[in-house]
């Protein structure tokens, strides 16, 4: 059996929030005292998913220093003029079989994620009581499956808004990676990673599981980020796994990750410009 993986995406910049990020990226918003992808990973360690790899771009350097030596990292070298599409599709060098993925830019009762990640199911979180604006992520449920996913379905047609955290068994992870590099190859670096699942739902089966029972919330405004730490992180903190190991770093040795170049040492350390190569490039699953 193939070891349990998962694939965070944390390239955007993050430009709704403006001054609030300091030149950071949005997975190091601080909630309860700590940046939001140290949640994540607890939570995907409390779950037994060791091996996991963190999409970079934007502040790269920082989110770099920021986490333990476990952690795995690609970059993407055009996080400025691409979307989460396309991290996907970088991420597909690192994936080696069923994967988790989620974006960086959330946090989520730790319930929400074991619902999704130990259910042994293709299939992704949605919130029934959201998911009726234009800024949502809308998902269209037929049989309780997906049939679309996309910000500009119709309201009369949503079911509600994706929370951004899905479980992709083997099938419909090799499925999704082949779509994401179509969709790349034609072009549409633009656009979000569900619209490799969109290509392909009317082929495979995504779950839709309801957590609106549970409290979470996306990041993306000034008012989000306030809403997740006077709400959300009261209803989630006593929840949060205990005895796991702190995913924040706590030396400055490059461990795992395969440092290609002086020019890149330099961007993982907050300087220079993105480098054209990632940080961990293994061979990828063969695309057509």
């Amino acid at each position: 059996m193939k070891q349990r993986q998962a694939v965070i995406l944390a390239a955007g910049r993050g430009s709704r929030l403006g001054s609030i990020l300091n030149g950071k990226p949005k997975c190091l918003l601080e909630v309860g005292g700590r940046p939001l992808i140290s949640y994540q990973i607890e939570i995907l360690r409390s779950l037994g998913i060791e091996r996991i790899c963190v999409v970079v771009g934007h502040g790269a350097g920082y989110v770099y220093e920021s986490l333990d030596d476990e952690i795995s990292f690609v970059v993407n070298p055009r996080y400025s003029d691409t979307n989460s599409l396309f991290s996907l599709w970088l991420a597909g060098a690192w994936v080696d079989g069923p994967f988790a993925m989620m974006n960086s830019d959330l946090i989520a009762h730790p319930k929400v994620y074991e619902r999704i990640l130990n259910s042994g199911k293709t299939c992704l979180a949605y919130d029934s009581s959201s998911g009726m604006q234009e800024e949502h992520m809308k998902i269209q449920i037929e049989d309780g499956a997906v049939r679309a996913i996309r910000k500009s379905l119709p309201i009369k047609l949503s079911a509600g808004e994706n929370v951004g955290i899905l479980n992709f068994e083997e099938e419909e992870a090799r499925s999704v990676l082949i779509e994401a590099d179509r969709l790349v190859r034609e072009g549409k670096t633009s656009h979000w990673s569900p619209a490799a699942i969109d290509g392909i739902a009317h082929q495979h089966r995504f779950e839709a599981v309801d957590i609106a029972d549970l409290s979470w919330t996306e990041i993306d405004f000034p008012e989000d980020l306030e809403f997740a730490r006077k709400t959300v992180w009261n209803e989630v903190k006593n929840e949060l796994p205990n005895g796991q190991r702190d995913s924040r770093k706590q030396n400055s040795k490059a461990g795992k990750i395969h440092l290609k170049s002086e020019r890149l040492k330099n961007l993982l350390r907050g300087g220079g410009s993105p480098a054209s190569a990632s940080i961990y490039r293994i061979p990828a699953w063969p695309v057509a």
